[in-house]
């Protein structure tokens, strides 16, 4: 063997399993056929986020023009669909890069050497179950991990081929803003890139077959996303699908159905879906064989049909978030480096959707618990009652706790802006059982967001203690005067 194990793919997962099983002791061989960090490094997390960044800055400095002379010209909605914009892409554009090479340095090749992996740059193939080829060498180890990511999905779509159509690939490097762009998708990718197009100028329509944006996100709180949108001026067309795009003089036509009406844009984001970076790997060869959407199943010990073959991240097709991958590449290094054993659970993944106003969750959502048949009952908490959403215009966020038969936390879900940072106390309540009132025992400064919990537990406790019956015992006991609340106020 020349190795003692082989990573493919130099995006979070790869990297975190190189990074440990190198520093360990063992002789790592990663191989990454493009860029070091993988897609959510150059075209997935991080660019989309320093691009919401930058919405969020223009759509802050419209609400501001309320307050201030100086950004009158700014006042009002949004540009009307075709308006001229001030946004100097170029200068977008080279803002994200900035971000991109802030981070690239810690998934440098250089960095990786110097840790004690053997780094090689280009495609892997399979030739038997325990060799690889890459750049005609032949690398062979006892473990090997596949970790190759994976691309937007482009679906079957008529003259869509026929069209300069985007993806996450190139949607950060646009020479010019749209002036109107149709993205093909209302999940996470698609809400997020959208509002943001929205809020740089565009006029932004989502096409979603699904019955609502966001499907995999809970129903109430994608309901409150949409309103934003709603008022931002963003069409939404959801049980909808392109049934043909073709190109017209200027831009592109789509074909929609039910009610065969047509869509005419200057360009569409293509949203709809990822696909694993598995086609290019002759499977085959190693006697594995991929599912839909190129995904390779694996068990709870993330090995694959083929024991001393792994897949983490993207690459299985679990739950395609970039700290899941790293989760499963702490337990790939526990169980082949450390030989300590180690199963994946899902149980408590957390995610979040970069909408504004966010969502956050973790744990069993309603509708989970219901499909389940858990279980279980629901306490809401609309920011309207946390002091400081009435200070920052956010009252239409609202947070929803599920609860089990004794009461213990098992999902939290969060619309609001920053709902990700405010993820912390329902991680730790989910993670570790804890009981509803337990949310409520830590001190929080005032005026903050987290003030949701302390609001959430008191309404929910307080009728089970401000009451007739109770204030009538502790009278008895200790002969309290007072007569409580009149008129029915609690």
């Amino acid at each position: 063997m020349t190795h003692d194990i082989i990573v493919i793919g130099g995006g979070a997962g790869g990297l975190s399993v190189a990074s440990g099983c190198a520093q360990l002791g063992m002789k790592v061989a990663l191989i990454e056929r493009e860029h070091m960090g993988g897609d959510c490094l150059h075209f997935g997390c991080v660019p989309s986020k320093a691009l919401l960044h930058i919405a969020d800055q223009f759509a802050a400095a419209r609400s501001v023009a309320r307050f201030s002379r100086a950004y009158a010209a700014l006042q009002g909605s949004l540009p009307a669909a075709g308006a001229a914009s001030d946004v100097e892409m170029a200068a977008v554009n080279g803002r994200i890069a900035e971000v991109v090479g802030a981070i690239a340095h810690h998934d440098s090749v250089e960095r990786f050497t110097a840790l004690g992996v053997e780094v090689f740059l280009g495609s892997a193939e399979f030739v038997s179950s325990s060799e690889v080829v890459v750049n005609d060498r032949r690398l062979s180890a006892r473990t090997i991990v596949i970790a190759t990511g994976s691309r937007a999905a482009v679906p079957p779509v008529p003259g869509l081929d026929e069209v300069d159509y985007l993806t996450n690939r190139d949607v950060f490097s646009l020479p010019k803003l749209p002036r109107s762009i149709a993205v093909m998708g209302a999940g996470p990718i698609g809400v997020e890139l959208g509002q943001a197009f929205r809020r740089l100028g565009s006029d932004v329509s989502l096409i979603e077959m699904a019955p609502r944006i966001l499907p995999r996100d809970d129903a109430d709180l994608a309901a409150v996303v949409r309103a934003r949108l709603g008022a931002e001026g963003i069409s939404m067309r959801t049980g909808d699908r392109v049934e043909r795009v073709e190109k017209v003089a200027d831009g592109t036509r789509l074909h929609l159905s039910p009610g065969e009406s047509t869509l005419d844009v200057e360009r569409v984001l293509v949203a709809a879906g990822r696909t694993v970076n598995s086609d290019s790997l002759n499977l085959a060869a190693a006697g594995l064989e991929a599912g839909r959407g190129g995904v390779i199943p694996v068990d709870d010990r993330l090995r694959t049909a083929v024991p001393h073959i792994y897949a983490i991240g993207d690459a299985n097709g679990v739950l395609p978030f970039t700290h899941v991958a790293g989760a499963e590449a702490g337990v790939i290094v526990r169980r082949v480096a450390l030989h300590a054993g180690g199963r994946m659970s899902y149980r408590t993944v957390p995610w979040v959707s970069y909408t504004d106003p966010e969502l956050a969750s973790v744990g069993l959502s309603q509708e989970a618990a219901e499909r389940d048949g858990v279980t279980h009952r629901v306490v809401h908490q609309s920011l309207s009652g946390v002091d400081r959403a009435h200070a920052e215009e956010a009252t239409d966020g609202l947070a929803k706790f599920v609860l089990d038969r004794k009461d213990r936390v098992i999902g939290v879900q969060i619309a609001a802006p920053g709902a990700g940072e405010l993820l912390g106390p329902a991680l730790y309540a989910v993670t570790h059982r804890w009981k509803f009132s337990a949310l409520r025992g830590a001190m929080v400064p005032y005026p903050t967001m987290l003030d949701l919990y302390g609001r959430a537990v008191s309404a929910e406790l307080a009728p089970k203690l401000f009451n007739p019956r109770v204030r009538g015992i502790l009278r008895t006991f200790f002969r309290y005067r007072g007569t409580g609340p009149t008129g029915g106020a609690r």
